[in-house]
């Protein structure tokens, strides 16, 4: 052996050292004094590594596949025993430590002829990779956060990057063979097949990602909403109360002016009592303090494009949870607001809404004017006339997921002049 294969020996025991205490620091993975047995049995499956990467012909080969097998799988045992548990993450981390210092060896074989000087580059930049992203992380004090992001990547994700990674390695592996046809054959062809299943994953994971932050967007903004109301009526019930520790000493004044006989006089003050009280009058009465207060501000925002909201019948106040209602009711008519504001005239507008509840299910109406043709798609669905569509059209899906959360139906009509989204759902009797 040279001194080229005992400084490949010592890089190689740096890498992985490196490698474990990256592992350790995203993994959270607790530490003891048995790490210390890990690392020697660690070192100790490294050993082989200038002997079999050496190449020459000084040993049996039944040994230097022995000593093969010990470097590439006696980590598994020595990741084991340094991270104290046998687990699906463990097997992980030891896929991943093969594959990317095999792709490296690889592209440096296609700059240096020298097998031992490849080992030697390779290892290297393994040790500058990973070294860089420790340092960073530690400078940064991201541990925790990436922690967390490991914990909720998807698991299909994990078994995406140990595929990618070694398609990667045998399309790499595949330029250094003597015999490339042959390789092409039995390796490449079948690894093109499983980087199309790797890319029809990835789809998925993408979609089911997007899927999750529209939902999480749709829920933050209902959230938002429902709190918006909850403080609105909170309000409205201070003023409430100011009001009536007021109210004791208003009738003894009116009393006083009654038994004065001062009709007009206590008029005038009762007038004046009325206008003094800033309670907000009750404008809608659904059944439901939260949708009383949505009806009141959607209604504020329609009268900025001429238009009033009417509502008649009840909503019920189990059965469903408000915040479903919410996503219902104010996608509905924030969709006919948006309807009514491109109207061009002068005209009074009117949106008209219906709901009632009657032997466990939950019925829906509402009806507006339209100014434009809607194009209703085959999945009950409605194209965004906004130009951001990454940020809008979702208002009719949002309200799709509610129909189908509740095994509900949805029906949706158009025509030159008027839009109409009737709905109806079984109310839970959990939540009754």
């Amino acid at each position: 052996m040279t001194i080229i294969s005992y400084l490949v020996l010592l890089v190689n025991i740096l890498e992985q050292l490196i490698f474990v205490k990256l592992a350790r620091t995203v993994c959270d993975f607790k530490s003891s004094r048995i790490r210390n047995v890990g690392y020697f049995l660690l070192i100790l499956t490294l050993l082989p590594a200038p002997i079999i990467m050496n190449k020459p012909d000084f040993c049996p080969k039944e040994l230097s596949q022995l000593l093969q097998g010990i470097y590439f799988f006696g980590r598994l045992g020595a990741y084991s025993v340094l991270f104290e548990e046998f687990s699906k993450r463990v097997l992980y981390i030891f896929l991943l430590s093969l594959w990317p210092p095999q792709i490296c060896l690889n592209l440096s074989m296609a700059f240096i002829k020298n097998y031992e000087l490849c080992n030697l580059a390779a290892f290297s930049a393994e040790v500058i990779v990973l070294a860089s992203i420790l340092i960073y992380i530690k400078r940064k004090k991201i541990e925790i956060m990436l922690r967390q992001i490991v914990r909720s990547l998807p698991k299909k994700l994990y078994i995406d990057v140990i595929l990618l990674l070694f398609i990667a390695a045998i399309f790499v592996m595949g330029e250094n063979q003597p015999d490339h046809e042959l390789y092409y054959k039995r390796y490449i062809l079948p690894s093109m097949a499983g980087l199309i299943v790797f890319a029809v994953s990835i789809i998925k994971i993408s979609i089911s990602e997007a899927e999750k932050r529209t939902t999480i967007d749709m829920l933050s903004k209902q959230v938002e909403n429902e709190i918006k109301y909850y403080e609105k009526i909170n309000t409205i019930y201070g003023e409430f109360r100011s009001f009536r520790h007021d109210f004791k000493n208003h009738l003894i004044c009116l009393r006083s002016l009654i038994d004065a006989e001062e009709k007009n006089k206590a008029m005038e003050y009762i007038d004046d009592i009325e206008a003094l009280s800033s309670v907000e009058k009750k404008q809608y009465n659904t059944g439901n303090i939260i949708i009383d207060a949505l009806m009141n501000d959607k209604n504020d925002r329609a009268a900025t494009v001429n238009t009033k909201i009417v509502f008649s019948g009840m909503v019920p106040t189990a059965g469903i949870s408000n915040v479903d209602l919410c996503i219902i009711m104010a996608n509905a008519i924030d969709n006919a607001i948006e309807a009514c504001g491109k109207d061009t005239s002068e005209k009074p507008k009117e949106i008209k809404v219906n709901a009632d509840f009657k032997q466990g299910y939950f019925f829906f109406t509402i009806t507006n004017p339209i100014f434009e043709t809607v194009e209703i798609k085959s999945n009950k669905t409605i194209a965004t006339s906004k130009s951001d569509k990454d940020h809008h059209g979702f208002g009719v899906s949002n309200i799709l997921h509610v129909v189908q959360k509740y095994d509900g139906e949805a029906d949706l009509s158009a025509d030159d002049k008027q839009f109409t989204l009737d709905l109806n759902l079984v109310l839970r009797s959990e939540e009754i």
